[in-house]
């Protein structure tokens, strides 16, 4: 298709509606949902064509046959040629089947200069409610004088309009480069905002782990203060059973001494007794010897008395190799005190090893 066609219909609406976008690829083969779209925004920002179709048709998902699709398209023609006077070519059908695009973009362009020129379109919209149809030989008799002359002053407008239109565009243009600059400017401090915000994050995140990494040292810490104090309470009970352990065997030796010294003072008693009973016996012994002595020597003993008185010392005496002398008397007492002693000595030596012995 032709883009000169396409540029007319962009001048021409462009002034009028800002969606649907009116781009060149739609344009060069219009779908219905795309005329739809367009003829329903101009009635909603300029009401012309207003009260043409019900509030069910203004709807796209209401229009899906063929039928209600041409006759959707056929109402909008009707009405653009009795405002404007001018016949039209195009025909829904062949619209509908996406055909003749150069046609389709005629009825938009006749729409949009219909719009810029502040045409109304009421009368024109309740004759074609009432079954009229638009005429496609002639001008309308709707056609006023002066809608020819205002037609002719839009045409004569039409330079001036564009010239306008190349500065408003020239101005978008200008408005477009400096919004991007400032969604460019606006998109790079997002950028370092969302770093920083990412830093902040990854600084928290790390944060958190010394925390986590503290809390885990805190509690290993204090389970080695409960071991160790663990361990220090074994050691020290360990170290209360083994003095307990060691005064029990200190009491156990000192009650083994205490019996060993009661033994041995036992034994000391019982040899003291011995030797008493010994000396005793010993006595009685030297006691029986004197009584048992032969009668003729008490008798001699008795006859020397006299011999004995006249002596000096009045004892017998016997005179030792040395010259001294020594009484008989003392001798024999001397004699059975060392045989009593000896005696004694023997049996406590043989107590001794039988006691070593149990």
């Amino acid at each position: 298709m032709n883009a000169a066609v396409v540029k007319r219909t962009q001048e021409a609406l462009g002034k009028v509606i800002r969606r649907p976008p009116l781009t060149e690829k739609l344009l060069s083969k219009p779908p219905f949902r795309y005329l739809h779209d367009i003829i329903t925004e101009v009635i909603r920002m300029t009401g012309f064509m207003k009260g043409l179709y019900t509030d069910a048709e203004m709807k796209s998902d209401n229009v899906k046959d063929k039928d209600a699709k041409i006759s959707f398209l056929q109402k909008a023609i009707d009405v653009v040629v009795m405002v404007s006077g001018e016949p039209l070519s195009a025909k829904p059908a062949r619209i509908v089947a996406g055909h003749e695009p150069e046609r389709t973009n005629e009825l938009l362009q006749r729409i949009g200069r219909c719009c810029l020129s502040k045409l109304s379109s009421d009368e024109a919209v309740k004759r074609v409610l009432a079954g009229e149809k638009g005429d496609l030989k002639g001008r309308s008799s709707l056609m006023s004088k002066s809608q020819e002359l205002d037609n002719k002053n839009a045409q004569e407008e039409e330079p001036r309009v564009h010239k306008d239109k190349e500065d408003k565009r020239n101005s978008e243009i200008n408005e477009r480069s400096i919004s991007r600059d400032r969604k460019q400017k606006e998109e790079v401090k997002e950028e370092s905002k969302a770093g920083e915000k990412d830093k902040e994050k990854e600084k928290t995140k790390e944060n958190d782990r010394e925390r986590h990494k503290d809390a885990e040292r805190d509690k290993h810490r204090d389970g080695e203060r409960e071991r160790a104090r663990n361990r220090t309470k074994q050691d020290r009970d360990r170290g209360n059973r083994d003095r307990d352990k060691d005064l029990d065997h200190e009491r156990e030796r000192r009650n083994e001494g205490g019996k060993e010294k009661e033994r041995w003072k036992d034994r000391e008693r019982e040899r003291e007794r011995d030797k008493t009973r010994d000396r005793d016996r010993d006595r009685r012994k030297l006691k029986d010897g004197e009584h048992s002595r032969d009668p003729d020597r008490e008798k001699s003993r008795e006859h020397d008395k006299p011999e004995k008185k006249s002596s000096s010392s009045g004892e017998v005496s016997k005179k030792m190799p040395d010259g001294s002398l020594k009484d008989s008397k003392a001798e024999t007492e001397t004699e059975l005190s060392t045989r009593a002693s000896r005696s004694v000595a023997t049996k406590a030596s043989k107590r001794r090893s039988k006691n070593a012995v149990e």
